[in-house]
């Protein structure tokens, strides 16, 4: 009996004994960013700490932060596509290679440290494809074949220049038959398997085999602690004792939820002698044993991950591999569906209670005797069932909080009393001693209860009971229950979302405008600190207030963290930011550890930050961390999203157990380069970056980011300080993966310093790292030596150049001074030939233009004569041949002007549109006297479109017509007959209009070009066609084609074609579009129309001779209109003849005033105001323009109408005499008849315009109907003749009440100056401005008095007048009679 008991004492102990690994539920890491699109079937740990992955494209180095991935890409021969291999295993050899085990079949060889794959070389024929499993036993590798086990040794060698691995094998196998797998024990025994289903023991020292088992089909064979493990299908795993020789068989089908048919294992590692975990296509599996004995021992076979996982994570639970990293304690996983899971099993970086709640926990609290209070999200509040925690710790309701409504907050006082605040303004107090509880609700000093959300409690050390609400801050007496809201008297503020007391005893509040600090002056309450805008920070909530053991203040901002020293506190000692030390934002609670770190939860999970620190680490991404506690042995409970979690903060796994640092990866232009890889003409690694002893950049590469590692896999935020010298002075701390990235570096030598920072302020040691950057090749010395010596030679040349030079300009000096003085002597015969030429065109310009004057003279009065009808026959024959050879004269001098004021022929072309027709027709208005005085027979035949157009120059064909035709007349000696045809021709593919002009005169013409170039007599000179040459050059810049043809005793013809289309204009430089041009006036307009009708076209087409019109004086305008005395007009002419002629013609009609200049002219008008002035232009002292000018600027005299009588006959001229203010232009030699009509027109509108003025002041009739009917008529008139006086009228009358109503206001509401608007209105109605309105109140009054309804001083004040006898006096200037006697 006693026997038995100690049997089963004994095996309780051994039971008992298992060991209990605090990561019973590990939380895996996902890692997929840079092979999640790769199958992973093996994972390796190298002797340098990376790990190694066998992918389906390759291999892969992963060092913590970054894949660094080799694809191997091969073909079967040189006629097959290269495709990448997949890598089914690997296992690093004694010299440090990677031999890699291929799933197609064969191997591969890589080196680390030169990151390329070499070639393995066998010394006898062998199919590689046929290697389908290897092992290392010493120095000697194993290769499992279709045909056998043979050894083979390697060694690096090279062929052809190119590095292989040169491996050597045995003539026969070891052992025949087809080996899938392959084992050693690193002594003198090979496991294998023979034709899949048979293990045998192969003894290298006997050479002899033993059977170990025969049976299923073995999936894989592991050597381990002894043991040989034989992976059958599907589910099977045998354990071998290899001392004792016994078997034990470990199914996984008898775990629940494992699918038997698909979970065959495809991997096994060890933690430990005990604990094994293996990988199957069903999950991860941890199998523990209770002993060593692994043959006899109990053991347990759970799943770690299995189906979908119980994580809640994207996790493929078809696992491939498993690899255990004995240095760190992390267990690496690798997936089907791409990426690795890494499992944390060591007990230093987290515990995760057991416990899953069904609501999130919002806050907790431990009490005096250990136990732990939660608040729920739900509004439970649950304790712990244990005062003693662990990850076995449960939580129950706690039965007294049945009744509690609302969302809590929990806070533990001084006193160890338990206070909770709901969303309603509830307050419970809870005793844990007593487990009782109390309730209150937040009232005012009326009492009435607060509905109010309580955010949190503060016990000061006076025992006071702060509370943080929406309804800003209260203060509850715990005795006595009293409340009462604290309200400062220098600020307002609504929500209080925290509070909190600093050692010093001051009350710090986080509010919704920041953070303040409570102050007492006396009995007042004030709010301190104007902390956000003295510090740039936007004024924003603080969410969290936190003092820790140094008396330093932590004020949460939504992204940012400030920290106040607890002895100044007026101002922030450090801001974190995301930007400056601040990892992630949203922390939403702190808590201080027993080392003197600070600890804050955000939505990521845990951060810290030692004492004094300048940044803060992550330590933990467990989801969202909002409630934390420290408990009374030191650690640290934290809540997330999935439950709870703790830690002891003095066994972080984050210490200086890790104290180098490798440079792992480099990015060059944004791409990551390979060891050999060349980039832009440079090889930048030759090895590894971790073995690369130097860096080197050409000035192309010169934008490169460095990585580094620790290689420690952790999960806690490591970080790296460095500098680059001679360029940094100070030390700069980043994230360990973030990495160093450098652009733009100058050319030169630099060193990079690099060492790991630690949470707890320690160091690693410090890495060197020489880099250099080179110049272009333009900036280096050997450039600098050739540009030196590029420069000495160019120098040297040029010196002798200049020498030899200097030599030639000796030897030519005199040649070239004299060219130059002929140079210089031929410029100035030209520059004065040019002078001369200017000089002679301005002479015979004046002189024709002053031959003008002298033939108005002539033509004038023979005119006269000739329209007497008494005159007698002989005398008037004479008179009529002086009248045609004055026209004569007249002509030559139109054609002289015409050619010697043609102006640059350089000039641009201004080309528009033009009707022909219409073109042609007005220029032949000109030749109307001429055709009537001589017996021309002319002849003119229109042969095109009535609307033809053609784009010119409208001035320069007008020069061209009137050129072609007074040489035309010229030639016939006008006698004879001259003919003009217009015509549409096409020439050389293209529409023209033709101009021909001929004549029947007898002798032979020729341009002036070729009287220069014949050698004639001077008695025998022929006609000459003046002008040609301008008018070829015009026709040239239209495009167009002149010729000339001429037969002595026939006749002249000239041809001129001008293009009709646009097209031939559009890419020529020298041509200007515009707009066509319209008549400046129309007068001239109406004086075409009216010759139009006299010139009667088709009676000249008919008879062949153009016969004019007369023009004389209408019979109404004969007789002058105006009655009573003569009107005067001013002549302003320096010629006296024309003073006399004038004198003559216009005596009899009116009173003459004359003046011999322009200033002269001014002072007459504005003395004498005559009624009309005449003036001509080109005149001594002051021309014509600037005394037509002042004339129409003075106030008294612009009235007067303005006529120029002058010999410029310009276009310029006329337009700037028109915008000068003349009324009329006539030009010399001028008809007697339209100067008078002019005269008597301009004379009879003033006085015309002046009598409907007066009518509108005149006394009005004696009937009330007529006298509206006439004003209203009057009014009319008024509004039609001039549009600007109604508009005066209208606001003189709108304003006629007003007594006050001036000039200048009127000239206001014009919108225009006083001496303007008296101006114009003297100028339209010969009336002042003052006479006007005056005349407007006066009709007014007349009108009012007429009605007899108002007296006499109603009416004067109705019109404007305060004083009556003014009101009298201005009435009797106007009407002859008073106001009162007014019928």
């Amino acid at each position: 009996m006693r026997g038995v008991i100690f049997t089963i004492l004994v095996l309780y102990e051994i039971c008992g004994a298992f060991p209990q690994d605090i990561h019973w539920n590990p939380e895996p890491v996902i890692i997929k960013n840079g092979i999640s699109d790769r199958t992973v079937y093996d994972i390796s740990s190298s002797k340098e700490g990376f790990l190694w992955l066998a992918t389906d494209e390759g291999i892969t180095r992963y060092d913590g932060f970054r894949f660094r991935n080799y694809p191997l890409v091969t073909s079967l021969d040189s006629t097959s596509m290269p495709l990448n291999q997949v890598v089914k295993s690997l296992d690093e050899s004694h010299d440090g290679l990677l031999y890699l085990q291929l799933y197609q079949g064969g191997m591969a060889c890589f080196d680390k440290k030169k990151e390329i794959y070499l070639p393995l070389h066998f010394n006898k024929p062998f199919n590689i494809r046929g290697i389908q499993d290897f092992c290392w036993n010493g120095d000697t590798m194993y290769l499992a074949t279709t045909q056998g086990l043979f050894s083979s040794t390697s060694q690096r060698a090279k062929d052809d220049k190119k590095e292989i691995v040169s491996c050597t094998m045995e003539v026969e196998p070891l052992v025949k038959g087809n080996i899938t797998h392959l084992c050693a024990d690193g002594k003198t025994n090979l496991y294998l398997v023979i034709d899949g289903d048979r293990v045998v023991r192969y003894d290298l020292a006997t050479g002899k085999t033993s059977l170990l088992q025969q049976g299923n089909i073995v999936n894989r064979l592991f050597l381990m602690n002894g043991y040989l493990w034989i992976c059958k299908s599907w589910s099977d795993l045998v354990c071998c004792d290899l001392k004792s020789g016994k078997e034990r068989m470990i199914s996984i089908g008898t775990i629940d939820k494992v699918d038997y048919s698909t979970s065959f294992i495809t991997d096994l590692t060890y933690k430990n002698k005990k604990v094994y975990y293996l990988t199957t296509l069903e999950g991860l599996f941890r199998l523990e044993f209770a002993n060593e004995n692994l043959s006899e021992s109990p053991y347990s076979l759970e799943a770690v991950v299995q189906n979908e996982g119980r994580f809640g994570l994207c996790m493929d639970t078809r696992m491939m591999s498993v690899c255990w990293d004995s240095d760190q304690k992390n267990l690496w996983t690798s997936g089907a569906g791409g990426g690795i899971v890494k499992f944390d099993i060591s007990n230093n970086m987290y515990n995760r209670v057991k416990q899953e709640f069904k609501s999130q926990i919002h806050g907790m609290v431990e009490d005096a005797k250990g136990y732990v209070w939660l608040v729920m999200n739900d509004g439970k509040i649950m304790k712990s069932t244990t005062p003693e925690f662990s990850i076995n710790t449960s939580f129950e309701v706690w039965t007294k909080s049945s009744d509690f409504l609302g969302h809590y907050h929990i806070y533990k006082d001084k006193n160890e009393k338990i206070w909770l605040g709901n969303n309603h303004g509830e307050v419970v107090q809870i005793d844990p001693a007593t487990d009782t509880k109390e309730s209150f609700h937040l009232q005012t000093k009326e009492g009435e209860k607060l509905d109010v959300a309580i955010y949190q409690f503060c016990m000061d050390s006076r025992k006071r009971l702060w509370v943080a609400t929406s309804h800003g801050l209260m203060q509850v007496d715990p005795m006595t229950r009293v409340c009462r809201k604290m309200e400062p008297v220098n600020e307002k503020i609504d929500d209080v979302l925290s509070v909190a007391e600093d050692k010093e005893g001051n009350i710090w509040l986080g509010t919704n405008k920041g953070l303040k600090r409570l102050e007492w002056q006396g009995e007042q309450l004030l709010l301190a600190g104007n902390y956000e805008r003295e510090n740039r920070l936007e004024e924003s909530a603080v969410r969290t207030v936190f003092v820790n053991n140094y008396n330093q203040i932590y004020a949460v901002y939504l992204n940012a963290i400030v920290r106040i020293d607890g002895r100044d506190k007026e101002k922030f000692e450090s801001i974190y930011t995301l930007g400056n030390g601040l990892t992630c934002g949203h922390v939403s609670c702190m808590v201080d550890d027993q080392v003197g770190n600070t600890w804050g939860g955000n939505n990521v999970g845990i951060i810290t930050i030692r004492n004094g620190g300048d940044s803060f680490y992550n330590y933990l991404s467990a989801g969202g961390c909002i409630a934390v506690c420290r408990l009374h042995d030191g650690q640290l409970l934290w809540a997330d999203s999935k439950g709870l979690i703790y830690f002891d903060p003095e066994v972080v796994k984050s210490n200086t157990g890790s104290q180098k640092l490798l440079l792992t990866d480099m990015e060059v232009n944004g791409e990551s380069i390979m060891a050999g890889e060349t980039r832009n003409g440079q090889m930048i690694l030759s090895s590894s970056p971790d073995v690369q002893k130097e860096l080197v950049f050409n000035s192309d590469n010169n934008d490169f980011r460095l990585y580094f590692s620790d290689l420690c896999f952790e999960t806690m935020q490591r970080k790296i300080a460095y500098r680059l010298l001679p360029e940094d002075k100070d030390w700069h701390v980043k994230s360990l993966s973030e990495g160093l990235g450098y652009n733009r570096l100058p050319a030169g030598k630099y060193i990079l310093e690099a060492k790991l920072i630690f949470p707890d302020a320690k160091e690693s040691g410090t890495i060197e790292i020489p880099i250099v950057v080179k110049s272009k090749w333009y900036y280096t010395i050997w450039a600098y030596v050739i540009y030196g010596l590029l420069v000495t030679a160019l120098v040297v040349f040029i010196f002798r150049r200049f020498r030899v030079r200097d030599i030639r300009r000796q030897v030519h000096r005199d040649r070239e001074m004299i060219l130059k003085e002929n140079l210089n002597l031929e410029k100035m015969k030209h520059e004065q030939k040019l002078e001369i030429d200017a000089m002679r065109n301005r002479l015979l310009t004046l002189f024709v233009q002053e031959l003008r004057t002298p033939l108005s003279l002539i033509i004038a009065p023979l005119k006269d004569l000739l329209e007497e009808q008494s005159l007698i026959p002989h005398f008037a024959s004479r008179a009529q041949m002086a009248y045609r050879n004055s026209l004569r004269m007249l002509d030559v001098c139109n054609q002289l002007l015409a050619i010697y004021e043609q102006g640059n022929q350089n000039e641009k072309l201004e080309v528009a549109s033009y009707q022909i027709e219409k073109l042609i027709n007005s220029n032949l208005f000109d030749y109307r006297e001429l055709l009537k005085a001589h017996p021309i027979t002319f002849q003119f035949q229109k042969r095109i479109k009535k609307d033809l157009k053609c784009y010119v120059d409208k001035k320069k064909l007008e020069t061209i017509l009137h050129n072609l035709l007074s040489n035309a007349f010229t030639h016939t000696n006008y006698t004879g007959t001259v003919s003009m045809t217009v015509c549409e021709t096409m020439e050389r593919q293209m529409h023209y209009v033709t101009i021909i002009v001929e004549d029947d005169g007898k002798g032979l013409v020729k341009t002036t070009e070729q009287l220069m170039d014949d050698k004639v007599l001077e008695n025998d000179i022929p006609s000459v066609q003046l002008g040609f040459t301008f008018m070829q050059h015009i026709v040239e810049m239209h495009h167009g084609i002149i010729s000339l043809e001429s037969i002595e005793g026939k006749g002249t013809k000239v041809v001129v074609s001008l293009p009709l289309g646009k097209t031939v204009f559009e890419n020529d430089p020298n041509v200007v579009f515009v707009n066509p041009d319209t008549p400046k006036n129309g007068m001239f307009e109406s004086q075409q129309e009216q010759l139009l009708a006299d010139m009667a076209t088709d009676e000249i087409l008919k008879q062949g001779v153009v016969v004019p019109a007369e023009i004389s004086m209408p019979e109404e305008t004969k007789t002058s209109s105006v009655t009573g005395s003569k009107k005067t007009l001013l002549i302003v002419e320096d010629h006296k003849d024309i003073r006399l002629y004038l004198k003559v013609l216009l005596g009899k009609e009116y009173n003459l005033l004359m003046a011999t200049n322009g200033q002269e002219g001014v002072d007459i008008a504005t003395k004498e105001l005559p009624d009309l002035i005449i003036c001509d232009v080109m005149m001594p002292v002051k021309d014509g323009f600037e005394c037509c000018r002042e004339v129409k600027e003075g106030l008294e005299t612009c009235n007067i109408p303005f006529i120029m009588l002058t010999a410029k006959v310009e276009d310029e001229d006329i337009i700037h005499g028109l915008e000068m203010g003349a009324d009329d232009y006539i030009l010399k030699p001028f008809t007697p008849g339209i100067l008078k009509a002019k005269i008597h027109n301009l004379i009879n509108g003033r006085i015309t315009l002046k009598q409907t003025y007066t009518r509108l002041f005149t006394l009005p009739g004696t009937d009330s109907v007529t006298e509206k009917n006439e004003v209203d008529t009057v009014k009319d008139e008024v509004e039609v003749e001039d549009p600007f006086i109604s508009s005066v009228i209208k606001i003189v009358e709108d304003n006629i009440c007003e007594a006050d109503f001036s000039v200048k206001k009127l000239a206001s509401e014009m919108n225009m100056s006083q001496p303007t608007l008296y101006r114009k209105v003297k100028q339209s109605t010969d009336y002042t401005i003052i006479e006007l309105i005056r005349g407007v109140r006066m009709r007014r009054a007349a009108v009012l008095l007429k009605t007899k309804k108002h007296g006499v001083q109603d009416v004067a004040e109705m019109v404007g007048y305060n004083d009556i006898p003014t009101f009298r006096k201005h009435f009797v200037d106007a009407f002859g009679t008073t106001p009162s006697t007014y019928e």
